[in-house]
């Protein structure tokens, strides 16, 4: 009971408290795709270490389904009857119930998100089959007649990046490369589908600060994401004076636009960019893989360990 309850708690620290490291994180100069990926196995861990602390309580050793049954008809059985339910039955039953409804609204949330995603791409792409010039490539490239230089990119099959003859009004050739060498790596990323889970996750659950704040943070990331991936094609200083010419909140919902998130602070980090290191990179990752998974449980156990000292005989 202890060790599960300490994996729960384990569990609300990590995700009422890691939002603000991670914070730090993506101001600092740490990769973006390094921090998308902190921010997403920490909150899958956050969600598995939960579960295991109810697992624990509710299954000492039958079958979930079976054992969480008995356990709801026990706790009715005892409040019809004026008693008070056993504390590890009303812990485990409510933390199995706030569990399998998340998921559920998760499910629900990112099926909502796929359907709204692919009636954007077709209401897009069929004006943009009367309106626009397309240029064939890897990704399809749709040119608007437009005035303000704006670009985004849209997600489906098929993928196609949109732009308006106003970039080549305001910005150099190579700027505008940069600015389509962005929308490319959204794309090949696939951060539309990064911030859709991230989205269905803060449906999901509201309450974990964690997963409500992940959707904010995921577009900025992202975004510096694809900022650093034009920025190794044509210079970080190509990329910055692109995005100060870039039109803002020019792209529709759900499309990914340049210059539609948290723009000054991608512009100071591109100002302060350093030279890539391979190496660093990949410890990062490697960090990644084995510390974020394993924060919550380390959390947890530490508490249990910590606990122990004090109600456990020497």
């Amino acid at each position: 009971m202890i060790l599960a309850v300490a994996l729960l708690a384990g569990a609300a620290i990590v995700g009422f408290t890691a939002p603000r490291f991670l914070e730090r994180m993506t101001a600092g100069q740490v990769a973006p795709s390094v921090v998308i990926a902190w921010w997403f196995a920490t909150g899958f861990s956050v969600l598995l270490t939960a579960l295991s602390g109810v697992v624990l309580i509710l299954v000492p050793g039958h079958g979930p389904a079976r054992w969480l049954l008995d356990r709801v008809h026990e706790c009715w059985s005892a409040m019809t009857h004026g008693s008070v339910p056993a504390l590890d039955d009303v812990l485990g039953t409510f933390g199995a119930l706030l569990i399998a409804g998340a998921l559920a609204r998760f499910g629900l949330a990112a099926f909502r998100r796929r359907s709204e995603a692919i009636k954007l791409h077709s209401r897009q792409l069929g004006l943009l089959r009367l309106a626009a010039r397309r240029t064939p490539g890897d990704e399809p490239l749709m040119w608007l007649d437009h005035g303000q230089p704006l670009a985004y990119s849209v997600a489906g099959r098929p993928s196609f990046i949109v732009a308006t003859t106003g970039l080549t009004d305001h910005l150099s050739d190579e700027q505008v490369a940069a600015v389509l060498a962005h929308e490319r790596a959204h794309l090949r990323g696939r951060h539309h589908a990064l911030t859709g889970l991230a989205d269905a996750a803060a449906s999901a659950m509201p309450f974990v600060p964690l997963m409500r704040q992940a959707p904010a943070a995921i577009r900025v990331l992202v975004e510096m994401a694809a900022d650093s991936a034009a920025a190794a094609a044509h210079g970080a200083e190509t990329v910055r004076s692109a995005l100060m010419r870039v039109t803002t909140g020019g792209s529709p919902a759900g499309a990914l636009g340049m210059a539609d998130n948290c723009v000054e602070l991608r512009l100071s980090r591109l100002a302060r960019a350093s030279r890539p290191r391979p190496w660093l990179r990949a410890g990062a990752l490697v960090a990644t893989v084995v510390a974020a998974p394993a924060l919550p449980a380390v959390v947890g156990i530490g508490l249990f360990a910590f606990t122990s000292t004090f109600y456990c005989p020497t």
